[in-house]
């Protein structure tokens, strides 16, 4: 286990890196963010109960890391990218999901 990994609700995570400014701003960022229910970390009944597999908050996240200041951090168990917000730790797709046109024509 590298220095910099931690542990948080039971997942090994590691520090990736920040987001800098080629990313775009806050909307151009969160678009790129997603839900991840598989994984499960959301404050209590943020998606119905029994859908929360472990406890979470921002700050209690950021308490567990090696890296104060990191925005991006992979967790070792699935190999996904994650981003700790307000109320769930969130999936980062790294670069924007273009809608195709059959999602439209549904």
């Amino acid at each position: 286990m590298s220095e910099k990994t931690f542990v948080y609700g039971g997942k090994q995570f590691i520090p990736v890196r920040q987001f800098h400014g080629k990313e775009g701003d806050f909307f151009a960022i969160t678009r790129r963010l997603r839900t991840d229910l598989g994984l499960g970390f959301f404050q209590e009944d943020y998606y119905g109960k029994g859908s929360k597999k472990a406890d979470y908050s921002h700050e209690s996240f950021y308490a567990a890391s090696t890296d104060k200041n990191c925005d991006i951090f992979r967790c070792l168990e699935n190999g996904k990218l994650y981003v700790p917000c307000e109320y769930e730790l969130q999936e980062y797709m790294g670069h924007p999901q273009k809608a195709r046109r059959k999602d439209y024509e549904r």
